[in-house]
């Protein structure tokens, strides 16, 4: 590996690092947890309010644990359970995904359904 390949290698890993700090650094906690199965919306939980839900995914049903703002599946019928260990998610940059049982939750926040600009 030439002199030049290493550094073309650290400049495009500097760069991609780069991109992803803004994602970290300026995403908004969430108000809500939208659960979607087979893409379709199933359940909006508020984020404020603790509690245990339990929605019917393909394989089985999926077990959501709400809790200190945060949202994760403790329990689910999946292969190799990703979204049980994926642990608790407060961020909308991050949403759960259990492919196997077709069930994606994200963060949402209360003003996402808000127009950003009228055009007259």
């Amino acid at each position: 590996m030439k002199k030049a390949d290493k550094l073309l290698i650290s400049l495009l890993l500097l760069l991609s690092i780069g991109l992803l700090i803004p994602m970290f650094l300026y995403s908004q906690q969430g108000s809500f947890a939208v659960v979607k199965v087979r893409n379709e919306e199933k359940l909006r939980l508020d984020l404020s309010q603790d509690g245990e839900y339990e929605v019917q995914g393909t394989l089985g049903p999926v077990h959501i644990i709400v809790s200190q703002g945060k949202v994760e599946v403790s329990q689910e019928n999946s292969p190799l359970h990703y979204c049980s260990k994926q642990g608790a998610v407060d961020n909308g940059a991050v949403p759960i995904v259990c492919l196997p049982n077709e069930t994606v939750i994200t963060i949402e926040n209360d003003t996402e359904n808000i127009e950003d600009t009228v055009i007259q």
